[in-house]
């Protein structure tokens, strides 16, 4: 599973797919279609996960930025009582 590619593969599908991530969390084999993972694919499972982990991270933190900038710059409507 070396190929950059594959990883990049896998990582969106942990991100869009919360089965998929446990899953591979869980039971990497049977995630990755194999009876036994050997310890190069347990290295990139561990990679990748750690990598979506901080993607969730960043996401996380940019809602937050986002949210509290526009909960300050936000005006509220004013209407006019006639």
């Amino acid at each position: 599973m070396a190929d950059n590619k594959l990883q990049r593969e896998f990582i969106v599908k942990a991100l869009t797919d919360p089965k998929f991530r446990k899953l591979l969390a869980t039971e990497p084999a049977q995630a990755l279609g194999v009876k036994r993972i050997n310890v190069q694919q347990a290295k990139e499972i561990k990679f990748i996960l750690a990598t979506v982990k901080g993607i969730d991270t960043q996401i996380g933190a940019i809602a937050d930025e986002l949210l509290c900038a526009c909960s300050v710059t936000a005006t509220p409507t004013v209407r006019n009582k006639a």
